[in-house]
């Protein structure tokens, strides 16, 4: 079983495993500001409100 936080943007696949959340939910946060384009305190609050999923790996 592994844990990670998935990019919570519409028809986004992207995620990232999580070794800290702290670090995880940074690179949530720099996918959702290059990727999206979201200003960087919308982006990482919508980071830090993701909560780990656990399970499988996902589908690349």
């Amino acid at each position: 079983m592994t844990a990670y936080l998935r990019c919570p943007a519409p028809n986004c696949s992207h995620h990232t495993y999580i070794s800290t959340t702290r670090a995880a939910a940074e690179e949530i946060t720099d996918h959702l500001v290059d990727k999206h384009q979201l200003p960087e305190v919308s982006a990482s609050y919508q980071a830090q409100m993701l909560l780990p999923i656990h399970g499988p790996q996902p589908a690349a």
